[in-house]
């Protein structure tokens, strides 16, 4: 039988005299789990569940996670009760589904068997939610789907389009796709999962890297723009707001970091540029090969689903230095890295602000984000304090950008305990030794002589 499980959790910074508190956490909403489906892959690896998505349709929201013989949609609007809204049985089984959304569609492939499209409409929902196409006429099978909701155009990434891709369009009619082409090459080769914007896309090309493509100035003739490679298998990216960066996710080999890629050369002279050092949070105690799988960006937090660490959240407000802010173990049967288990996918961008995340085992997860500040003051834009390096090693420098008095500062550690102190500072800066300080995530908490508390997240290595 399936149930769910709805439960808030809530931590706070152990610390008191201080007027603000800056602490993030994920409280888990709901999760479901009908252990009778079907297994895509049994035994050890125990698959049945893969890609997940979100939908906000006539007031409600929902939540879609792919199963290995099923297409689940769940009700999400309340999170006191959240409960499966439609089940739509699929003629096969497989360990791959993957989605997106537009015009109230939702847009279904799969890698595994030979399906081509689905789509759903949800234009009536929540009364009625229906299938209106499903057919192999342009694809049997894609890897993953990219569309732009500006053109409609359709990008199915992999599978039967091999090393090119093909191209449908729905901005005419949702339920009713156009072929526009296809590309059976591309410079990049094979693309395993692709971002797009404004109908250039980039491009997750395993082994061979991260592409860049121009579709929208001919779509019948694509023009290359640039690319990058680190030596891993290129997963999947995604852009910051502004289009400045890129975030891409390297599955192979085990323990590679996240890389962040400067764009803003990339249509003037063709070249992109690997900034910062990449990162890569390793939770599972003495563990090194965590495997960052999809990453998402919602304004300046990036979703990262880490497979058997479950989700974890970064503050990229200095794009090249992201700062881990929380994270949930969606699989806590692990107690290694083990390889392909865990939380494949997530979506952040309901109106709630609730985030939907799949893992691969346990099912169907909700989340919400929470913040809990106590001061009106926004004390992680405050600019008169800089806290460097961040990550830090052996030392920290806590600075203010103008010379105050009787200021004091505390680093605490993520249980809420005080590891470092100090107080009756005079001058612009004080060094912090670190030796014998855990590597973890850490908050700095800065406070001046009638003034509001500052508090800056700071990473040590």
């Amino acid at each position: 039988m399936a149930k769910f499980c709805t439960f808030f959790l809530l931590l706070t910074l152990g610390y008191t005299g201080l007027n603000a508190q800056n602490t993030y956490n994920l409280e888990l909403l709901a999760t479901w789990d009908a252990p009778d489906l079907p297994v895509a892959s049994p035994g050890n690896l125990n698959l049945k569940y893969s890609g997940c998505w979100g939908m906000a349709v006539n007031g409600r929201e929902y939540g879609i996670l792919g199963g290995a013989g099923d297409i689940f949609i769940f009700d999400v609007t309340d999170p006191n009760n959240v409960f499966l809204r439609k089940r739509f049985p699929r003629p096969f089984v497989t360990i791959w589904r993957e989605f997106k959304s537009y015009q109230n569609r939702l847009y279904a492939v799969t890698d595994g068997v030979d399906e081509g499209l689905t789509i759903y409409d949800f234009s009536q929902a929540p009364d009625t939610i229906i299938e209106t196409y499903s057919s192999t006429e342009f694809f049997n099978k894609s890897h993953t789907i990219t569309l732009d909701t500006i053109s409609g155009n359709i990008y199915l990434n992999g599978g039967s389009s091999g090393a090119g891709i093909t191209i449908l369009n729905v901005k005419d009619n949702p339920d009713a796709p156009v072929f526009v082409t296809k590309i059976p090459q591309l410079t990049g080769g094979y693309i395993h999962d692709s971002y797009v914007r404004n109908d250039t896309l980039y491009a997750s090309s395993g082994n061979s890297g991260y592409f860049i493509y121009d579709f929208k100035t001919d779509v019948m003739n694509p023009q290359f723009i640039a690319s990058v490679s680190t030596g891993g298998y290129n997963h999947n990216s995604w852009l910051t707001a502004d289009g400045r960066y890129a975030y891409y996710t390297e599955e192979i080999p085990k323990g590679r970091p996240v890389q962040i890629v400067d764009l803003v050369e990339m249509t003037t002279t063709g070249q992109v540029e690997l900034v910062g050092n990449g990162f890569l949070d390793n939770l599972v105690p003495g563990g090194t090969e965590a495997i960052p799988h999809n990453v998402y960006i919602k304004d300046n937090l990036l979703f990262n689903s880490q497979y058997e660490d479950g989700l974890l959240v970064y503050d990229i407000s200095n794009p090249t230095v992201p700062v881990l802010l929380t994270s949930y173990d969606t699989h806590t049967q692990n107690t290694g890295y083990n390889g392909y288990f865990g939380n494949w996918g997530n979506y952040p961008w309901l109106p709630s602000g609730n985030i939907v995340a799949g893992d691969m085992q346990n099912g169907f997860f909700l989340f919400k984000l929470t913040n809990s500040t106590n001061s009106t003051q926004d004390i992680e834009k405050s600019p008169n304090i800089v806290v460097a390096p961040n990550p830090a090693n052996d030392e920290v420098v806590i600075s203010f950008t103008e010379s105050t008095k009787n200021w004091q500062y505390t680093l605490i550690n993520n249980t809420g305990q005080r590891v470092r102190a100090a107080a009756n500072i005079s001058g612009t800066q004080v060094r912090v030794a670190l030796q014998g300080v855990p590597a973890g995530l850490y908050t700095v908490v800065v406070s001046e002589e009638n003034g509001f508390p500052v508090a800056r997240k700071l990473v040590v290595h």
